[in-house]
């Protein structure tokens, strides 16, 4: 075989087998030109990761007055968030950007209450403008949502299911008219990101698959970010529809080996997502606690995911309110497979694989269904 030839032959099995390697090789590049009085130590940069659904830090690099950023990216455009504050107190603006390298020049003073309003982009976009836009059109939506929200929820009681769903559905409706004004601009790659963003939590799945299929070209459906959404409305289904629990493999907190299936096909298990930052959490914690003293762990497994959280407050919280069950700790992976979206939230799994309660499919105050559903299934 020739030269020519072999390098061909060579070609064909990259594409065939690896064709994760090219789409790999995009990379984003911007550098932000800043004004003398920036205070370096309140700027932090993340790119989004379609894969993991979540902002990955990135390091920038500092030469004089310039900050820059690089990172590979798989999504159709990188998406930027910068940030500019400290702690919780904290301004940001996200932008678009390709792999032409790409500038943010800042003409004055950085205003800690409005950093980024004297920005000049170049080679980006900046997604603040859509936002605002769409959440102008959802206006009365929310409105409406908040104003029914505030004659339910003085008198509200765990029993009264009916205005639970007013609820739910009111919010239902803002997803609903914000996705009447992503089919506006079905071309617009910021309205792509809005359906990812902002309309995949709580309109049904099925509903979500069709207007993905239909409104948007396909550039974007057969994207490797259209694959990720995809897959992330399909694992939706198969949660909210069949009600199946769905896999995953991960460390511990003291690095042991976790793979789910091996744990849910054997005994139910409770999986619990939480933060050392959640009120609701940390009262939830001496109900667990009764729960795992009642029941032993060859019965019922407790599986606890934190995120967002110090791996060393997470130990001082076991060592102090003596969570003694399986914890894992910061793994974004599993909560975007169980399309968590608010804290806490808690999964009952029988030893078939059967999701038997989600705590916010119906609000449950001191766990008292979750409890209810428990002695039925394993006694008192």
């Amino acid at each position: 075989m020739n030269t020519s030839a072999t390098k061909s032959v060579i070609c064909f099995i990259i594409l065939f087998i690896c064709p994760g390697l090219l789409l790999a090789q995009k990379k984003f590049q911007v550098s932000f030109l800043l004004p003398d009085s920036t205070e370096i130590e309140n700027l932090s940069f993340y790119y989004y990761d379609c894969h993991e659904r979540a902002k990955v830090p990135v390091t920038a690099s500092y030469n004089n007055n310039k900050a820059t950023i690089s990172h590979s990216y798989s999504t159709i455009n990188a998406q930027i968030l910068v940030k500019y504050g400290k702690g919780d107190d904290w301004h940001g603006m996200t932008i678009f950007t390709t792999e032409k390298p790409a500038t943010v020049t800042f003409s004055g003073p950085i205003d800690a209450n409005a950093p980024f309003k004297n920005c000049t982009l170049t080679n980006a976009e900046d997604f603040t403008t859509e936002i605002l836009a769409a959440d102008e059109y959802v206006k009365e939506a929310q409105k409406s949502y908040q104003q029914m929200f505030d004659s339910i929820a003085p008198k509200w009681k765990a029993e009264d299911s009916l205005d639970f769903y007013k609820i739910q559905d009111a919010k239902m409706a803002i997803d609903s008219k914000r996705l009447e004004y992503i089919d506006r601009k079905p071309d617009s790659y910021t309205s792509f990101v809005l359906f990812e963003r902002y309309t995949l939590s709580l309109l049904p799945p099925d509903l979500l698959l069709r207007h993905f299929n239909s409104i948007f070209p396909a550039k974007f459906k057969n994207s490797e970010e259209g694959a990720s959404i995809k897959k992330y409305i399909l694992n939706r289904a198969v949660i909210d529809g069949e009600k199946k629990a769905i896999s995953f493999t991960a460390q511990d907190i003291d690095n042991n080996k976790i793979i789910f299936k091996d744990l849910y096909t054997k005994k139910n298990v409770l999986l619990v997502f939480w933060g050392t930052w959640c009120p609701g959490c940390i009262a939830e914690i001496p109900t667990l606690r009764k729960i795992r003293q009642r029941y032993s762990p060859e019965q019922l497994e407790i599986v606890s995911v934190a995120t967002t959280s110090p791996i060393d407050k997470v130990r001082q919280f076991i060592k102090e309110q003596q969570m003694d069950w399986v914890h894992i700790v910061n793994d974004d992976r599993i909560e975007t497979l169980y399309q968590v979206h608010a804290y806490p939230e808690l999964y009952l799994i029988d030893n078939k694989g059967n999701i038997v309660y989600k705590f916010t499919a119906y609000p449950d105050p001191e766990l008292g269904n979750l409890q209810k559903i428990l002695q039925a299934r394993l006694g008192s």
